[in-house]
């Protein structure tokens, strides 16, 4: 596995933690739903960044599977 895959994978994935981290907290902390306004903008926002990521994730990885190996 090369550098920049694993330097994709790991950008990928810190988005996804990111992203749920900030949809645990609004979901299942009180405390994060205080200083904002709209959490339901805020909530979705979050969810498109896991989603967008766990998707990138995926094709990155399928692509890996179908390229030859050296």
């Amino acid at each position: 596995m090369n550098r920049l895959y694993k330097a994709l994978e790991a950008k990928y994935q810190a988005k996804i933690e990111e992203g749920l981290a900030i949809l645990d907290l609004y979901l299942n902390k009180s405390v994060g739903v205080g200083d904002h306004s709209n959490v339901l903008e805020e909530a979705d926002k979050a969810l498109t960044i896991v989603d967008e990521n766990m998707s990138k994730l995926d094709t990155l990885r399928k692509l890996s599977d179908t390229e030859p190996k050296a």
